[in-house]
């Protein structure tokens, strides 16, 4: 099992983060070689096809791009569910508009400790928030 300090760690590091639009803070657990998986990466890449980003630098610039885009969403996790390799975070969205939505993320980690694969997963359609989103 993964050990409370780090899913402790691991939960800062996503909420706070988040909540914080600090992109180092949720960037610091991530590996280099990370694959992110989410319903919303069509909207980086363009590409309905590509739901999948691979390595540091384009997750980077991916939760960036969301944070700029989706402005003043607060969150808070609900549970984590824990096994050997991974954490689960089950998780509320609330948006400016006043819909509160929600999700979970799997996240895989490394002998290290280092997220290698983090994949998103909604209770809604990513186009319900159409209208909350920034060009």
């Amino acid at each position: 099992m993964i050990e409370d300090k780090v899913v402790t760690a691991l939960q800062r590091h996503w909420e706070d983060g988040f909540n914080q639009y600090d992109l180092d803070l949720v960037m610091e657990p991530v590996d280099r070689d990370v694959v992110f998986s989410s319903p919303f990466v069509p909207r980086l890449t363009g590409d309905p096809e590509k739901v999948t980003i691979e390595g540091y630098d384009a997750f980077r610039s991916y939760i960036d791009d969301s944070m700029r885009r989706v402005p003043d969403i607060r969150y808070s996790i609900d549970a984590s569910f824990v096994s050997t390799q991974t954490v689960v975070f089950v998780y509320t969205c609330r948006f400016t508009d006043g819909q509160v939505k929600t999700g979970a993320d799997s996240i895989r980690l490394n002998r290290d400790g280092k997220i290698v694969e983090w994949r998103c997963h909604y209770s809604f359609d990513p186009e319900a928030l159409d209208s909350l989103i920034q060009d």
